[in-house]
């Protein structure tokens, strides 16, 4: 064991990439994961899966609603035109089952399903098949948890004889009361009965809190060697999701550029590290099961973001199916029946420059953050466990903050350190910077935002993965507004152990 979080911790120096280091962007083999242990016919079928699209707003769209996607027999072939290996195709089996034994599925619903599968199939296109959008489940998991199997194993039964290019996918993005402990335990229940009718299907298992990157470590695996474990990534979530009429407060983000800085790209790279880190612990295969930017970003942003992503992706030796087809994040115009050239051009061409990491932007204005060294103790900052049962222990120790978690839970903020009073000015970007490392690999959330009345806009954050080793991590954010009730915020609350923090710096970098 020792000898492997060695060979870990090697490797994750190479990855890390900090702040004097511009490795090149070959740095990684096309599948790392090749050599790291993972059953055979799951890399196999993770390779196959490839380059992907979501078929979103369409199968998992509520009974009786539309949400403005008909799939239609052409998208596949011009799906498979572009280049694409795969569909994932997000399906809202709750709506069309009864809410009593036997749970039985609406056959007519079942067609729908079988046609969409086919169509794909046809066109030489692997599929992924799930259970979207499932609330019920989320909101009263004891209650719902005997019909969630027993729709599986109809699913699988429906299923069974079709090829190894469809795969099955338990659940999406698990939450609220459908906790990390819970996800655990019903996973392996889900796919007791999957194996009952599909012995050799290949299964995708996403991770609980939404399906980020963040919860990974959090993953419980069942001893099964056929599985892909799959992420949604979103991230910068204020520049993927500016403007979007769901999230509450991205009215605030709009005009949130992404450039392809030295210090997004650090961002991104060092949100995916804790997958590489479990996916090479557990010997599985990784899946972006979902990313995309929305409509309201600029198209120019997109385009960048999205070929960035999708290279280090495949640098990893991710598969990924971009969210989504034909909606609001849409590579393709329904209406007008025409792509959007800049997104295709950037998820299918193989150009791999985008990887070059740059350098660091040029810092301006004065230092933001008073004692940011910590070298009076804790003056200037607050810090404490704002809910129960969450539990930490806050000190400073030669001018270092140290945080140590003995309770954790769901969420991240129950416990943080913060400095508040900070002036910030609309439209202009702002640089956090700080040391950091920890006791054991494990993650946190670093942000920029603003403490008004009862709401706490958020301008920019980013999960951070941290090691034993001592690195420096950054965080962009653009200011919303201009006020004098500026924050810079840690939160802990999601994982056990210990952080340290140091040299905590914010500062101006233009608009």
């Amino acid at each position: 064991m020792k000898k492997k979080r060695l060979l870990f911790f090697l490797f994750l120096a190479l990855f890390s990439l900090p702040a004097y280091n511009h490795l090149p962007a070959n740095l990684f083999s096309p599948h790392p994961l090749a050599q790291a242990g993972p059953a055979k016919a799951a890399v196999e079928i993770n390779r196959s899966l490839g380059r992907g699209i979501n078929l979103g707003n369409a199968l998992e769209a509520p009974k009786g609603r539309s949400w403005g996607v008909l799939l239609q027999k052409e998208y596949f072939a011009l799906i498979k035109e572009k280049g694409f290996s795969s569909v994932r195709i997000p399906i809202r089996w709750s709506d069309y089952a009864l809410t009593k034994e036997p749970y039985k599925i609406e056959e007519n619903f079942f067609a729908k399903v079988d046609w969409a599968i086919g169509e794909a199939l046809k066109n030489g296109l692997s599929v992924i098949i799930n259970f979207h959008h499932y609330e019920e489940l989320f909101k009263y998991p004891h209650r719902e948890w005997s019909r969630f199997l027993a729709m599986w194993a109809q699913v699988a039964k429906r299923y069974k004889d079709y090829p190894d290019a469809l795969v099955f996918e338990i659940l999406n993005e698990p939450h609220d009361e459908l906790t990390a402990e819970l996800w655990n335990e019903l996973l392996v229940e889900a796919l007791k009965v999957i194996r009952k009718t599909n012995p050799g299907r290949t299964v995708m298992i996403g991770t609980a809190e939404w399906g980020g990157a963040g919860s990974v470590s959090k993953l419980v695996l069942p001893a099964d060697d056929n599985l892909i474990l799959t992420v949604h990534f979103y991230s910068p979530f204020q520049f993927t999701h500016q403007g979007a009429e769901w999230s509450a407060g991205s009215r605030a983000w709009l005009g949130t550029t992404w450039d392809g800085s030295y210090v997004e790209k650090q961002m991104i790279r060092n949100e995916l590290e804790p997958v590489l880190w479990y996916s090479r612990e557990h010997g599985i295969p990784v899946n972006i099961g979902e990313f995309g930017a929305y409509s309201k970003a600029d198209m120019a942003s997109r385009a960048r973001w999205t070929a960035f992503c999708a290279r280090l992706f495949e640098e990893l030796g991710f598969s990924w199916h971009y969210w989504e087809f034909c909606s609001g994040f849409g590579i393709y115009d329904a209406r007008k029946k025409v792509f959007h050239t800049e997104l295709v051009n950037a998820l299918i061409y193989e150009d791999k420059s985008i990887l070059d990491p740059g350098g660091l932007p040029a810092v301006t204005g004065k230092e933001m953050v008073a004692n940011g060294d910590f070298s009076a103790g804790s003056i200037g900052w607050h810090y404490g466990v704002w809910q129960n049962p969450y539990r930490a222990d806050f000190r400073v120790v030669n001018q270092e903050f140290i945080v140590d978690v003995q309770t954790a839970g769901d969420e991240e903020w129950p416990v943080q350190l913060i400095k508040d009073g900070i002036s910030l000015k609309e439209g202009c970007r702002y640089l956090l910077s700080f040391e950091a490392w920890s006791d054991r690999p494990r993650s946190f959330s670093a942000g920029i935002g603003a403490a008004v009345g009862s709401d706490y806009p958020t301008y920019g954050d980013a999960s951070v993965f941290v090691t034993p080793e001592k690195r420096k991590y950054y965080v962009l954010g653009t200011a919303g507004k201009t006020l004098s009730t500026g924050r810079v915020v840690f939160s802990f609350g999601k994982e056990t152990g210990r952080v340290y923090l140091d040299n905590v710096s914010l500062k101006e970098v233009g608009k």
